[in-house]
């Protein structure tokens, strides 16, 4: 009975210990003020300040971002309002404060687990020790430094599915509904539809795993009949949650580069272009090696990162003496800032390793020995199948196939990303393996699986080590790499640097291994010590856990440590250069930035100041991506080459850049390091003359040969219907009268009437433009554009951006979202209510 209490509450201690070893590992960011320097985080900064500071002001989304790309929708990183889900994401990260998006995202990997595991009926305290495990993963550790948090979270959320797929399957009706419904909720309500989409293919096979089960024990009727309607009634009723989520992205995806194509392919790059989606080059571009899968098992097995210090004493180290002299030598690989490329895969470059633990990739291993084929399938499944997923491009037959055939798998990229999923599952197996030893004890068959999976993971290990020094560990770029770093072009003395830099990846790679063989015959000892009665149980727990922690612990500590937090938080990075004051002084309230001092297209600190002609996002409006790489590129070459030798430029140079009203370019810090774009065409316009076009590629073309300021493109295919009138005469004028980012307010004066092209991009999914409150048609013009056929008079103009999907699909969202909730509520209620019942009958 004491034993049975010290497990039922045993969430009264665990609880608490996640936020410990939470606050532990971020003890700089709680007790010092100092802050990571992770780059989404700081981009995310910048793209979404004018959004924030717009809601605090009017209290209204503004579900369009006027401060990237020249404006786009912000639904995807929105949010709505009075979304009861949000108690249940509060919740999921411990109900800690959003400035500590860090230590809350760790909590949530470990409580996510730990929740999933209980409803594997898995021991807690064995839950407990595999979910910190499994949240110090290196994945996810590296993914907290780069700050991709929806990612991590959905990763979490993928267990607690499971979770609720395995109480439906136990006959648990009511908690299962409720479980998997919630999960489903949160897990979409992260918003990272990769992950989502690998995790329906767990899902399929543990569905398909228990209905071979089902008809094996003949249980197939309730199976069909029960445990599907209610998995589908439960799996719907939390997607409806999120349908506002849900609709917003489909809608914008059509529009974006994960969408239809319009333009033919480029010259040369015929062979890589696809219809719909992103061309194959660019999605499968980071695609785990299949041999850098054993990462798993020992961290740098594959190099580590694409930034390493070196050994103080290992090859490169010696090779620097020879060169430099020993002292020289020291003080360079000592340097901290000192960092060389030391992994050596196949992806372009990577933070760090996928490893999950030596100790935990064993018990998995030992799970898969000592659990019953009905556990065992769906692991086994479920982990080749994001195995295969995460090896792209090198598993093409599989990989390029499915990206051909099945929906939605062309608008993901980076598919190394599945082996997230993949420590899901080999974390929930080691747990049900280790809980089954606990379980069903050490008897000959037990043992007997012990010893197969003890020769089986340290076999894999003393081969890794034997095939270190058989591997080609060279890195494509090293020989220029110290080319450039020491000026070498000595072809001799090159290859010595390029030799002595495979030795130490050898050397660092062997290192690991050992360290990972020493970890798994630790685990070994105990298990054996307590097979044979020399150790109890609960002390052999304790080992394992110590000895599980400590593994990835250590690795996690190469990739963020008391070192990598720093003084300055995210939104002291934004700090406004002179260049910036000296715009922000201009009063006009829509006007758009060109920093050329920056990687235009792939950063977002100009927009934390400025409305920007660039800023950073992976799925850009498809349109607005042409347009970025079949023009800006060039006009923004004659802007900076005409500022540099002082010349004149006419509206016709850089078409693009004046109907984008660009009216600032940035080419430095100071005030004097701005250049005032006298082309510029304000924010809306009549033209004198509509070139009409038949195809999109005539009119993105026809784009860089007009002249804006009087000539529009239109292409008639897409809008046959338009009237395209012109009329210009002199004192007409569209002016801007009211401005927010989702609400724009114009006046205008024609004598004849005209086609007038505005300033903003043109969206076609939630845009609606009326004038004098009379909705009409919005046209595309000059490819990216809005143009409207205004009458002559004296005219009141709005677009409003209301689109239904974020309008209807939220009202639903939220209706289905407190059905949920009270779902959740009465289930833990007879749950608990069961469970005392149970209570009584035992005393």
């Amino acid at each position: 009975m004491q034993n049975s209490n010290f497990k039922k509450y045993s969430w009264l201690l665990v609880i608490p210990i996640f936020y410990l070893v939470s606050i532990l590992y971020f003890s700089p960011e709680f007790f010092d003020g100092k802050h990571l320097n992770q780059g989404d985080l700081m981009h995310f900064s910048g793209m979404s300040h004018a959004s924030g500071e717009e809601y605090k002001r009017t209290g209204e989304r503004p579900l369009w971002n006027t401060a990237m790309f020249s404006g786009m929708p912000e639904l995807l990183f929105s949010a709505l309002d009075g979304d009861p889900t949000e108690v249940l994401y509060s919740m999921s990260l411990g109900f800690m404060p959003h400035s500590h998006e860090n230590p809350m995202t760790l909590f949530l990997l470990m409580s996510s687990l730990w929740v999933a595991l209980l409803c594997f009926r898995v021991n807690p305290w064995v839950s407990a020790i595999i979910a910190i495990t499994f949240s110090f993963n290196t994945f996810y550790i590296t993914s907290l430094e780069a700050g991709h948090m929806t990612k991590l979270w959905a990763i979490g959320y993928a267990a607690t599915v499971l979770g609720g797929m395995k109480l439906l399957f136990d006959k648990r009706w009511l908690l299962g509904v409720a479980v998997l419904s919630t999960s489903v909720a949160i897990e979409l309500r992260a918003a990272h539809y990769q992950i989502t989409y690998y995790l329906i293919f767990v899902c399929l096979i543990y569905g398909l795993s228990e209905l071979y089960n089902s008809y094996k024990n003949g249980e197939l009727n309730i199976f069909l009949t029960r445990v599907i309607p209610l998995g589908i009634l439960a799996a719907g009723l939390g997607a409806s949650t999120q349908l506002w989520k849900v609709w917003t992205t489909k809608e914008y995806s059509e529009f974006s580069i994960r969408g239809k194509k319009e333009l033919q392919a480029l010259p040369g790059q015929e062979n890589n272009h696809t219809q719909e989606g992103l061309d194959k080059d660019y999605a499968f571009s980071w695609s785990e090696g299949k041999m850098e899968s054993l990462t798993l098992i020992a961290p740098n097995f594959y190099g580590g990162s694409s930034q390493e210090n070196v050994s103080k004493d290992g090859p490169l180290a010696k090779q620097l003496e020879k060169v430099a002299g020993k002292q020289q030598a020291q003080n360079i690989v000592s340097n901290p800032n000192f960092k060389l490329p030391l992994y050596f895969g196949e992806q372009p470059f990577t933070g760090g390793p996928i490893y999950q633990g030596a100790v935990l990739t064993f018990l998995f291993i030992f799970a898969l020995f000592i659990l019953d084929k009905r556990e065992r399938n769906w692991l086994i499944g479920g982990v080749l199948i994001t195995a295969m997923f995460s090896w792209g491009k090198h598993l093409q037959w599989f990989n390029y196939t499915l990206f051909d055939i099945l929906p939605g798998m062309n608008k993901f990229r980076t598919p190394a990303m599945s082996l997230g999923v993949t420590c899901v599952i080999m974390a929930m197996g080691a747990a049900l393996g280790l809980d089954k030893l606990i379980k069903v004890g050490w008897d000959e068959k037990t043992q007997k699986t012990f010893y197969q999976a003890s020769g089986a993971t340290l076999g894999l290990l003393l081969l890794m080590y034997v095939g270190a020094g058989m591997m080609d560990v060279s890195g494509a770029r090293d020989a220029q790499i110290f080319q450039q770093m020491f000026g070498l072009n000595d072809a001799n003395m090159v290859r010595q640097f390029t030799n002595a830099l495979d030795d130490e990846r050898v050397a660092l790679m062997r290192k690991d291994i050992v360290r990972s063989i020493f970890f798994v015959i630790g685990v070994l000892a105990i298990l054996f010590a307590n097979a044979k009665k020399k150790v109890g149980m609960i002390p052999t727990i304790l080992v394992v856990g110590l000895l599980t922690i400590g593994d990835v612990w250590g690795v996690a500590k190469r990739y963020i440590n008391d070192a990598s937090f720093k003084s300055t938080s995210n939104k002291e990075t934004n700090i406004a250069t002179g260049a910036d004051k000296f715009i922000l002084k201009d009063k006009d309230p829509n006007y758009r930035v060109l920093n050329l001092t920056a990687n235009v297209f792939n950063e977002a600190n100009t927009s934390y100041f400025h409305k920007s002609i660039g800023g950073y996002f992976a799925a850009k409006l498809r349109r607005y991506q042409d347009l970025i790489e079949r023009e800006l590129p060039k006009e923004m070459q004659v802007l900076a080459g005409a500022i540099q030798k002082g010349d004149t430029l006419t509206v016709k140079a850089t078409p693009a850049l004046n109907m984008l009203n660009m009216k600032y370019a940035i080419l430095g810090n100071t005030a004097n390091d701005v250049y005032q774009n006298p082309n510029a065409l304000g924010n809306a316009w009549f033209v004198d003359r509509v070139e009409k076009v038949n195809s999109p590629d005539d009119e993105i073309e026809a784009v860089g040969q007009i002249d804006p300021s009087f000539q529009a493109v239109v292409d008639v295919n897409k809008f046959p219907n338009a009237d395209l009138v012109t009329s210009k005469s002199a004192g007409d004028f569209v002016k801007l009268d009211k401005f927010s980012q989702r609400r724009l307010s114009y006046k205008s004066h024609s004598k004849d009437g005209g086609f007038a092209v505005f300033s903003e991009v043109y969206y076609p999914a939630g845009w609606i433009a009326k004038i004098d409150g009379k909705e009409v048609d919005i046209v595309c013009a000059n490819y990216v554009l809005r143009g409207l056929q205004i009458p002559a008079g004296d005219h009141t103009i709005t677009f409003d951006f209301d689109p239904d999907s974020y309008v209807m699909g939220g009202n639903i969202s939220k209706l289905t979202g407190y059905i949920t909730l009270l779902l959740l509520v009465l289930a833990i209620g007879m749950t608990i209510k069961e469970e005392m019942v149970t209570t009584k009958k035992e005393d």
